[in-house]
């Protein structure tokens, strides 16, 4: 049978999603969202087979608001349901699984996301916010960007194209065509840092995302409204397919994947 679990984290913990180790043994020194997870539910169910799958392979430091995972396993111990309560003592605070469930026949986690969407938060002054800082990303200015300018750029995202100016790594990439549904900035109030001269939320919603795509986009969108580039030169990076083309890859603390939408 397989099983779905819904789970959110804090990506400061981990060295991303994916164990990366030879072998597909974890690292303690480098822990991972999926071998801590694998770990716990060995221990919970008496299965040293279960292997979880991911819905993304989030990178080092990226955050996760609603993230999908599943496992297949021969029997249960636990209810499906109760997973998600008996996992809590097993992990750590950093990673919480707050649903689980029995999924149809066949699912699968990775296959069976059609799309997702990704928050991007930033803010901007002339000093930083140590609270902020781990989990946003301070982007020192002396003048708020220009939120029009931002939104115009990042309507350019919008569409089916090839995104190969917006990836940090091509060799892995089978296709690097990908389909934006949806990309735009808003201004946020935080009342925790009143001296911002402005604190921003990218939201982008697509089939799939390629290596730091996300992170590209937010750093071409900064750009766009610092005035160093302009949405023509997002048309001229998509055109181009050149990574040059494109704005600076943000860091990964700002970046959360919000929400996941299955078959």
């Amino acid at each position: 049978m397989t099983v779905r679990l819904f789970l959110r984290y804090d990506g400061r913990g981990f060295c991303g999603w994916q164990i990366q180790n030879e072998g597909g043994s974890e690292n303690p020194s480098k822990p991972t969202v999926q071998g801590t997870l694998n770990k716990a539910l060995r221990e919970l169910l008496r299965d040293d087979s279960i292997k979880v799958t991911g819905c993304s392979r989030t990178d080092t430091g990226v955050h996760a608001l609603d993230y999908c995972a599943s496992f297949e396993v021969s029997s249960l111990i636990v209810p499906a349901d109760k997973i998600c309560l008996a996992l809590r003592p097993l992990l750590p605070e950093t990673l919480t699984v707050f649903r689980s469930e029995i999924a149809p026949d066949g699912f699968n986690a990775r296959y069976d996301t059609v799309k997702k969407t990704y928050r991007y938060l930033f803010y901007c002054g002339e000093s930083s916010f140590p609270s902020l800082d781990a989990n946003a990303w301070f982007v020192k200015t002396q003048t708020v960007p220009d939120l029009e300018a931002m939104n115009e750029a990042a309507a350019k995202l919008v569409g089916t194209h090839d995104f190969s100016a917006f990836c940090g790594d091509l060799k892995n990439a089978k296709t690097t065509v990908r389909t934006v549904f949806s990309c735009s900035v808003k201004k946020v109030e935080l009342e925790i840092a009143p001296e911002c001269i402005g604190v921003f939320e990218l939201e982008i919603t697509g089939d799939g995302f390629l290596y730091n795509m996300v992170r590209i986009v937010a750093g071409t969108v900064v750009y766009a409204g610092l005035g160093k580039m302009t949405a023509g030169d997002v048309e001229n990076a998509l055109e181009t397919k050149a990574r040059k083309d494109a704005g600076m890859t943000a860091p990964p603390q700002g970046l959360y994947l919000s929400k996941v939408y299955l078959r």
